[in-house]
């Protein structure tokens, strides 16, 4: 252990300490999201199962709640409902990361875990950090037991990309296909276009470039976290966006997260019909893997960056963000559904009568069946508003005091509602409607340990259950 990471994990272990024993005072503090003990949590790493279990990695930000040094903070679970904190498990501590171990995935191959993330430099001066001052590392790290990681081998530096990027290189995501290699990187050109970048490897160590992937015209000058799967049969390349321009009800936020169709091989390809992930307030990074069932899930990053007008609350308790539930993913009709993956389920407590003007727990599910295709709108303290427009073809989410912490609406465009499942978990609402055919992740901040419902609409029967939390425990590695 080298003297830089032995002070990070004594101060860690000082800033965590403080943190369990004031945790439950909090009382914007989720049952059934993971968040970070302390600090800053941003994008969601190293999604995997392995031997049995599911590990969840997280980009982790200890000792600044508004994001500093970057580590990989690390949980871990039998069934995605009693879930055991591990500590740190990557921090910045070689040249190569020390500014910060940034985002990356897990692959898994003969009862082995294979981290790949990016290590992030910045040098002294007077730089911009786009074209010049910064280094952009791709890092690989093996364990025998998914806990303990062994020395951390740094496999491409910057002079290993394609001509004509900017410094912006990061984010890989690696998988295996007909016994070749191949990894993701999102990528910035000098052009101001985002790319994909994608690599082949023989043996997970050596790396060949092979081809950009983009589309014709420029979208958006920076794609992040780069992720590409199949479907049924159907490839799909996620990517997250920077600098998209509002398009209607689309493109929303400051920055996107969503999917393209991809069609063709890896050298001869289109891609077509990009959708966003979520249409919320609070979605960004998300990143896929694939269980021991056969399921594809997705898990994103319940924030976003760089946003302008929205002052978090619990910055003030000293700690800001989560993820999402765990989503499961099926392709049909031409789009990805997403849904709740059904170990949720078992959260259900008991059900809830449901009826107008009344008080409750923001811990439940609201399930609403509107085959008949009618208005309807709930309300949440007389601040959130939650609403489909039948007339005007539309789903809204808005906010009309102070709960929404300065933000004011988010809408998609949509013909038929037939289901919506809504999800409150203290400070954060997902809402899935029509199985998954639409999302919106947002967090919200309601003053008082109860909130009252109303609830306007005329469907044919909507059902609630109070959700109970996750079961969560600690093993600090």
């Amino acid at each position: 252990m080298n003297v830089l990471l032995q002070y990070l994990s004594k101060q860690l272990d000082i800033v965590e300490k403080d943190a369990f024993s004031t945790m439950h005072q909090q009382k914007w503090r989720a049952g059934y999201h993971l968040m970070p003990p302390v600090g800053w949590l941003n994008d969601p790493n190293g999604l995997c199962m392995y031997k049995g279990e599911y590990h969840v990695f997280f980009q982790y930000s200890p000792f600044d709640v508004e994001g500093g040094l970057k580590f990989w903070g690390h949980y871990k679970s039998k069934d995605m409902l009693h879930w055991e904190y591990l500590g740190v498990s990557l921090f910045s501590d070689q040249p190569y990361d020390v500014h910060g171990a940034y985002s990356g995935c897990a692959f898994i191959e003969n009862e082995k875990m294979y981290l790949y993330y990016t290590g992030n430099v910045k040098l002294e001066g007077d730089f911009d950090y786009i074209n010049e001052g910064r280094q952009s590392n791709t890092i690989l790290v093996e364990s025998d037991d998914g806990i303990h990681f062994k020395e951390k081998k740094c496999i491409l530096t910057q002079k290993d990309y394609s001509d004509g990027l900017t410094l912006h290189v990061r984010d890989p995501k690696v998988w295996k296909e007909n016994d070749v290699y191949y990894m993701v990187l999102g990528a910035r050109t000098k052009q101001q276009k985002g790319v994909v970048l994608l690599y082949t490897s023989k043996d997970r160590i050596n790396w060949k470039f092979k081809n950009t992937l983009t589309t014709q015209q420029n979208f958006g000058y920076m794609w992040e976290c780069p992720d590409l799967f199949e479907l049924e049969g159907q490839k799909i390349l996620s990517v997250s966006p920077q600098g998209l321009q509002m398009q209607g009800r689309n493109y929303q936020n400051i920055h996107q997260s969503g999917y393209f169709l991809m069609q063709g091989d890896y050298e001869n390809y289109t891609l077509q019909n990009f959708k966003e992930w979520d249409r919320g307030f609070d979605f960004y990074a998300p990143q896929t893997f694939l269980d021991e069932k056969g399921r594809t899930i997705l898990i994103g990053w319940a924030g976003i960056p760089d946003e302008k007008g929205y002052t978090n609350p619990t910055i003030k308790q000293n700690w800001q963000h989560m993820l999402t539930m765990p989503r499961e993913l099926k392709y049909k009709n031409g789009k990805v559904y997403q849904m709740p993956v059904e170990e949720m389920k078992q959260l259900r407590e008991y059900e809830i009568v449901v009826k107008n003007n009344m008080t409750i727990i923001p811990s439940f599910e609201l399930e609403i069946d509107n085959k008949s295709g009618k208005s309807f709108s709930i309300e949440i303290d007389n601040d959130a508003i939650i609403e489909f427009n039948k007339e005007q073809c539309y789903f809204e989410i808005c906010f009309k005091g102070e709960m929404g912490a300065g933000r004011k609406s988010r809408s998609v465009d949509l013909k038929q509602c037939d289901k919506v499942n809504i999800f409150a978990d203290k400070s954060i609402l997902e809402i899935y409607i029509n199985e998954g055919e639409e999302v919106f992740c947002t967090r919200f901040y309601p003053q008082n340990d109860e909130v009252v419902l109303y609830y306007h609409c005329d469907t044919e029967y909507c059902k609630m259950w109070h959700m109970n939390s996750y079961s969560m425990g600690r093993n600090i590695v």
